[in-house]
Order: C-alpha cells, then structure tokens, then sequence
C-alpha cells in the first residue's frame, strides 16, 4: 500500500469518524432538547390541572355556601308553619336536603381536608337539625318551639362560618 492509499484511508477515515460524531452530538443535543420540551409540557399540563382543580373547589365550595344558606333560608321562614303545611314544607325541605347533599359530596371530592372536615360538619348540622324539629312532631308536639328553630338555625349559621374560614384559608393559601 502506498502513502497516497494510506492518506486517502486516513482521509475517509476521518471524515467518517466526523459525521458519526456529528451524527451522535446531534442526536444526544435532539433528545435533551425533546425531553426538556416534555418536561416544559408536563409542567404546563399540571399548572393547568391545578388552575383546573381550584376552580372547581371554589364552584364546590361556593356551591355548598349556597344550599346551606337556602337552607337556613327555608328553615327560617317555613318551619314555624309546621304542622300545618307539613307535607309542602317537608317536599322543599326534601329538595333543599338533596342540593345540600350533592354540593357537600363535590366538596368531598374536590375540596381540601379542611373545607371537607367543616362542609360535612355544615351538612350534617341542617340534616340533623331539622330531622330533630320533625322527630318532635312525630311525638306529638303541636308546634315546632322557638327554641328547636333557633337551634338548628344557629347550628347551621356557625358550621357555615366555620366552612366558609376554611375555604377563605384555602384558596388564599393556594393562591
């Protein structure tokens, strides 16, 4: 082989080595810049989700400050016709305890451990509150006493300021 031969294969050689490293510098720069795009982008999706997920805890939250308040609504200005129009008044109460219901289960679902220890503690404030008032008169009372009105009414009023602190807290705090 002579020196001609030799300095061409050197050449081609080299030249060779150059575009496989050119070809391996080019992929490895390609794949750190496709895999910070997929970082860039999982870190997009899941600022969204989180954008997503607190507007859906504060249309919970305030959905659940809703019913609570038609509930304490209907309390305040029905209840002290009982026994009379018992039957109306319980099929309000029957849809109103369903709305409180299905907004107390989207706090569950969506809110954070605070506003959901306090919303059930609001549910369960006017459930139980005026399933007291009609178990008084299933046992006979006549009229419903100021003072079973006043207590579901201000049970349902302080769970509802406790929730109301919790939700303030929270979306503040992820704000």
């Amino acid at each position: 082989m002579d020196s001609g031969t030799t300095t061409q294969l050197i050449t081609v050689g080299a030249t060779l080595g150059g575009v496989v490293l050119t070809l391996l510098t080019t992929t490895f720069v390609e794949s750190r810049k496709l895999k910070a795009a997929q970082r860039a982008e999982e870190r997009k999706r899941a600022a969204d989700h989180a954008g997503w997920l607190r507007d859906e805890r504060v249309k919970a939250y305030a959905s659940l400050s809703t019913a609570s308040e038609e509930a304490f609504q209907l309390v305040r200005s029905e209840f002290l016709q009982l026994p009379e129009n018992r039957a109306e008044i319980e099929a309000r109460w029957r849809e109103r305890r369903s709305e409180l219901r299905k907004a107390h289960n989207q706090v569950a679902l969506l809110g954070t451990e605070e506003p959901r220890r306090r919303g059930k503690e609001l549910w369960k404030a006017a459930r139980n509150g005026v399933n007291d008032v009609f178990a008084e008169l299933d046992a006979g009372a006549s009229a419903v006493p100021r003072e079973s009105l006043d207590r579901v009414l201000s049970g349902i009023s302080d769970a509802g300021d406790r929730f109301l602190e919790a939700c303030r807290a929270d979306v503040q705090g992820a704000g």
